[in-house]
């Protein structure tokens, strides 16, 4: 019987294998340690005080409003092409912000904002229009605004 002799290839991929699962096993046997030694420790009790006591015995507060609210600005107008919202809190158009475009002309955006009174006005493709939603109205710096209360 003819018997070849293996080739190169294989003997490489031979060397290779062994030194795959040789790393593997190594990589096993370090992580059965560190479970082996997180099993220990959560199985250890450990010894509470009094002030543990009262904490875990104690109810949780009560949750109180959050500061900040969401608030809607909007405005219908069918002939804009850009809405940008010009405000005390954005330095009146420094930071823009600029009302997301629906169908038929209608502009939304939701701004997080804390309690507080907020004066604040459209610009409609380059022109101040005030909120036709909003009656509460003021002059500032020589022009109307209007005028949002959050509470």
């Amino acid at each position: 019987m003819n018997y070849k002799k293996p080739g190169s290839l294989f003997v490489l991929f031979l060397l290779l294998l062994c030194v795959v699962l040789t790393g593997f096993f190594f990589l096993a046997e370090d992580y059965y340690d560190y479970a082996a030694g997180s099993i220990q420790a959560a199985a250890q009790n450990p010894t509470l005080d009094k002030d543990d006591l009262k904490t875990l015995n104690t109810p949780p507060k009560e949750k109180t409003e959050l500061p900040i609210r969401f608030r809607n600005f909007f405005i219908t107008d069918t002939r804009a092409q850009e809405v940008q919202l010009q405000a005390d809190f954005n330095g009146w158009g420094k930071t823009p912000i600029f009302l997301k475009p629906y169908p038929r002309g209608y502009f939304e955006i939701s701004l997080a904002l804390p309690a507080g009174e907020y004066k604040y006005v459209f610009v409609v493709d380059g022109k101040d229009v005030l909120d036709p939603n909003n009656q509460d109205r003021t002059e500032f710096n020589g022009r109307q605004v209007c005028i949002k209360t959050i509470k």
